[in-house]
């Protein structure tokens, strides 16, 4: 039907498994800041897609003036069709809709040579009111060309963070350890041993400082040597320095002092403002995302064997 649905495509350079697991389970990642995109301001919006059948879309905003606690959530839609990493569905509902009311967001993700078609259509408008308050008091042409364009831009940031993550795998790797944590004094976790084996300290448990160890271990398991070395700043000397960082990278931090011998490293995600995003183990003694201040970024380095 006329002005009941529209659609949004891009080529993605990754394949399916990558494509579908950045669009659903780094959705914050690549989802568009700003109230055109979400009913939360930046750094007080993270947008949630939980990977099964039955899962909520939803935003969680925290109180600009408030800790987390304080934080409330607007759902946005249910996840209806499951199926990676070819196709999902979510049945869709926007802010201003009756409780009766939806719509429904249908993804599917082809395999194309070197990448992925992802293929979105948002469709159902035909059954709302033409008086509807989504549709901003514009003729049914004006509405869906502009909807068609809201979803473009969504998809072309999509295409940008699907295509990082394919240029560093690791970054898949390191993410599979969030939640690795040091354990009380009394015991010693298991995975931690793993992550030291491979550096100048094998053998040591986690109570010793672990982050470059982790990032040793994450770029073996991607086939990439690391330094060897459970300083911080070893990294400094490795791969190839870069005059901006990109996802992937590895960025040193000086700890206490710029002129200190101690630091931190970890896998850049993103920049924030003055921050950085960094994803590494020993951040708040686990392997989690973490934010640092940029002034404190001694360097970033890309491993020499990876295509830039």
């Amino acid at each position: 039907m006329s002005g009941d649905r529209v659609s949004a495509s891009v080529f993605v350079e990754a394949p399916p498994a990558i494509a579908f697991e950045v669009f659903t389970e780094q959705i914050d990642a690549w989802w568009r800041h700003g109230l055109k995109f979400r009913s939360g301001a930046r750094a007080l919006s993270v947008l949630h897609l939980e990977p099964r059948l039955g899962g909520r879309l939803f935003e969680t905003i925290a109180a600009a003036d408030a800790g987390p606690d304080a934080a409330h959530v607007v759902q946005t839609g249910t996840v209806t069709h499951w199926d990676p990493p070819h196709a999902l569905a979510i049945e869709w509902r926007g802010i201003n809709f009756a409780p009766h009311e939806t719509t429904t967001v249908s993804v599917a993700f082809a395999p194309r040579r070197d990448g992925t078609q992802v293929t979105l259509v948002h469709a159902g408008f035909a059954a709302l009111p033409p008086d509807h308050p989504v549709r901003h008091g514009q003729p049914v042409a004006a509405f869906i060309a502009r909807l068609g364009m809201w979803w473009s831009d969504q998809m072309t940031s999509l295409r940008v963070r699907a295509a990082d993550e394919a240029r560093a795998p690791w970054l898949r790797v390191a993410r599979a350890e969030i939640g690795v944590r040091s354990l009380p004094a009394d015991a010693s976790h298991p995975r931690i041993f793993e992550y030291h084996a491979g550096t100048n300290i094998a053998g040591y448990d986690d109570k010793v400082s672990w982050c470059s160890s982790f990032v040793h271990w994450t770029l073996a398991q991607a086939g990439i040597a690391g330094t060897g070395s459970a300083l911080a700043r070893s990294w400094l000397e490795w791969g190839a320095p870069l005059a901006e960082p990109r996802p992937g990278c590895v960025a040193v931090l000086w700890r206490e002092a710029p002129q200190s011998w101690k630091g931190h490293v970890g896998f850049f995600v993103r920049a924030d403002g003055d921050d950085v995003v960094l994803l590494g183990g020993n951040q708040l003694e686990s392997v989690r995302e973490h934010r640092y201040p940029r002034a404190q970024v001694l360097g970033y380095r890309w491993p020499a064997a990876a295509p830039a």
